[in-house]
């Protein structure tokens, strides 16, 4: 007889069994669904997380953006008025008198004076006096009768005594297309009375060149306004819509009224183009800063994002359910192993077996004696060094300043748990690098123990550190700018006041600078000043602090020098530039040099700015004696002793 084959077929239900498959399984399926439900819900959560984490990002871009804007046209425009107030300081009421009838020799110091402070305010077109009875008005480049719109701001000087400066609205400059405002500052005589004025044409066309030069995303809109929600000016450039009100202007005006800054998402009126809007009022001057951040530069990776999660929680689903019907398919397996008792594990084993498997860097510390007892592999990528090697090591010999373990134990005790504090890190190398610490007191082995999470924020602090170089540095030279100088300066009088302790200041100024923009461009002027910028930067020390106040006006702060060494740095850095032509990036060597201006002494109870004014007179002696020369300022008392 032939021997039968073994029956090794196993039978399969088939998909008609559907409805016992649905009986059998039914809880399981109801777990399923809400477990989807779930699951749906931390998806929708998490995707919302993202959601206001990205709007968070964009919001903060526009913020930022805006903030830069409204701090360089305010520095800009601080800068412009200070410019005033020094000339104003400089010229008598009574040469202003007869501003008229002056010799040709006193009209051409005053227009080189107003030619020197021109040359420092890119932002300025026009530079000018007007005698007291608004007959006259000087130029660096002519005399001549005043207009009707400087006689107009004259008069209401007059007509009000107790102001200082006025300024115009917006309007077109006399032959040019570009949108400006005048500003003018009272000139006082001794007697209190109106002793003349000086006037400056601020051309707003600056404001592009600002906003050209922040790194902004595609599609990104600078606006400024006036107060009346008039459009000033706009880049990338709308020609059509400057020197008109908003459309809707009403409904803008509602929003920044009584604001000093805000934030909003809406349709830019001229092209519809939704964006993330930043608005902010500079401080003394009557405009609004408007920086739009387009939503899809933030957005695009979220919707991807959506809709990735969207396709993996469908494909979940379908997955769940096959395996389920597969489950059922082979019950006897299943049901062998759901039959398959597990003990109990002890609570600290569920603890490890999580520490193991948990992505995210995790230690176990002893509350008693601050060591390490458990480090996951995660936290022991993060340390840079072997797990093996972290166990029984104190957790505050990986910190950087050991002594900062004092307050964390101190807050665990006291609140039994710590969040998000930022701390430094040993590297292997002895270097750091920047975590973010959570901690929480649990129970380990029956002894206190500190749960500790980290995460590495490097990423975040360094971009901190480039929004703070951005804010605090010249952007072309690299050096400290007018603002960040000026405050640094003054902290560093303030110290000296507590100590005995000498302080030098020196200005430069590029002699003929302007004639290098007029001949070569404005490209090889920006070339000049970083190499000039770097040439003397080569000379100075550590402490010293070097900084751009405008154009080609350098300021350099010298503590704790003495007199001998102030002067000897200034002479070396003359000579330097004398003797080292500037090469061009198209070969072209130019030869330059460089006026100086000093002043040294012990701190008194004044402003440093006081020092400041001083050493900017001794630069303006060094500019008439004939540039490229040294000079220092000399009180009014050691004049008259020589």
């Amino acid at each position: 007889m032939p021997r039968s084959r073994p029956h090794t077929e196993i039978r399969r239900p088939p998909f008609a069994d559907l409805p016992a498959f649905l009986q059998a399984r039914r809880g399981m399926l109801l777990w399923q669904c809400l477990a989807g439900l779930l699951l749906a819900g931390l998806i929708a959560w998490e995707l919302h997380q993202s959601h206001l984490g990205t709007r968070k990002a964009s919001q903060l871009a526009a913020q930022n953006l805006s903030l830069l804007l409204k701090e360089q046209l305010d520095g800009a425009f601080r800068e412009t008025d200070l410019v005033l107030r020094d000339v104003a300081g400089k010229v008598a009421p009574a040469t202003l008198a007869g501003l008229g009838q002056l010799p040709p020799a006193e009209l051409s110091a005053l227009q080189q004076l107003l030619d020197d402070k021109l040359s420092t305010l890119p932002q300025v077109d026009t530079l000018s006096l007007l005698s007291p009875d608004g007959r006259w008005s000087l130029t660096p480049q002519q005399i001549r009768h005043a207009d009707a719109e400087q006689q107009y701001l004259l008069q209401l000087l007059r007509d009000m005594p107790g102001q200082e400066l006025l300024i115009t609205r917006p309007k077109r400059l006399s032959g040019k297309a570009e949108l400006g405002f005048v500003v003018g500052r009272r000139i006082a005589a001794p007697d209190g009375a109106l002793g003349g004025m000086v006037v400056a044409q601020v051309n707003l066309e600056y404001f592009n060149q600002l906003a050209r030069r922040l790194e902004a995303a595609a599609e990104s809109a600078f606006a400024l306004l006036d107060n009346d929600m008039l459009l000033v000016g706009r880049y990338p450039e709308l020609p059509d819509a400057i020197g008109k009100p908003l459309p809707d202007s009403a409904d803008f005006a509602s929003w920044v009224n009584g604001r000093s800054n805000g934030y909003q998402v809406m349709r830019w009126p001229f092209d519809e183009l939704a964006r993330g809007y930043s608005f902010r009022r500079l401080e003394s001057f009557p405009f609004i800063t408007l920086v739009g951040v387009p939503d899809d530069a933030y957005f695009n990776d979220w919707r991807l994002k959506a809709g990735a999660y969207c396709i993996a929680f469908t494909l979940l689903l379908l997955f769940s359910f096959a395996m389920t019907w597969r489950g059922w398919r082979e019950a006897q397996l299943a049901l062998a192993a759901r039959t398959s008792a597990a003990r109990l594990q002890e609570q600290d084993s569920h603890l490890l077996r999580a520490l193991d498997t948990l992505s995210r860097p995790l230690l176990l510390v002893g509350a008693d004696n601050n060591q390490i007892l458990v480090v996951n592999p995660s936290a022991a990528q993060l340390c840079g060094r072997p797990a093996e090697q972290l166990v029984g090591v104190a957790l505050s010999a990986l910190y950087l300043y050991p002594e900062q373990h004092a307050q964390i134990v101190e807050q665990l005790n006291s609140q039994q748990s710590i969040s998000d504090h930022e701390i430094k890190f040993r590297k292997s190398d002895g270097g750091g690098f920047w975590v973010g610490l959570s901690a929480s007191v649990i129970e380990y082995r029956a002894q206190r123990a500190y749960l500790v999470s980290l995460h590495d924020i490097g990423e975040r602090k360094a971009m901190e550190e480039t929004l703070w170089r951005k804010a605090t540095l010249d952007p072309l030279t690299g050096i400290a700018n007018r603002g960040y100088f000026l405050e640094r300066a003054e902290q560093e009088w303030l110290r000296s006041l507590r100590y005995p302790v000498s302080l030098g200041v020196l200005m430069l100024d590029l002699d003929h600078f302007k004639a290098v923009n007029d001949q070569y461009g404005h490209d090889a002027g920006d070339q000049v000043l970083r190499s000039f910028a770097s040439m003397m930067r080569d000379e100075l020390r550590e402490t010293d602090l070097f900084g751009r106040l405008g154009g080609e006006e350098f300021a350099i702060l010298l503590p704790a020098d003495d007199e001998r060494g102030v002067r000897d740095l200034a002479e070396r850095l003359r000579a330097k530039l004398a003797d080292t032509p500037v090469t061009l990036d198209n070969g072209l060597a130019l030869a330059l040099t460089v006026s100086i201006g000093g002043a040294f002494c012990r701190p008194t109870g004044e402003r440093f700015e006081v020092l400041l004014k001083q050493a900017d007179q001794a630069l303006y002696a060094a500019k008439h004696a004939g540039r490229n020369r040294v000079r220092y300022f000399e009180p009014p008392e050691a004049r008259v002793d020589a």
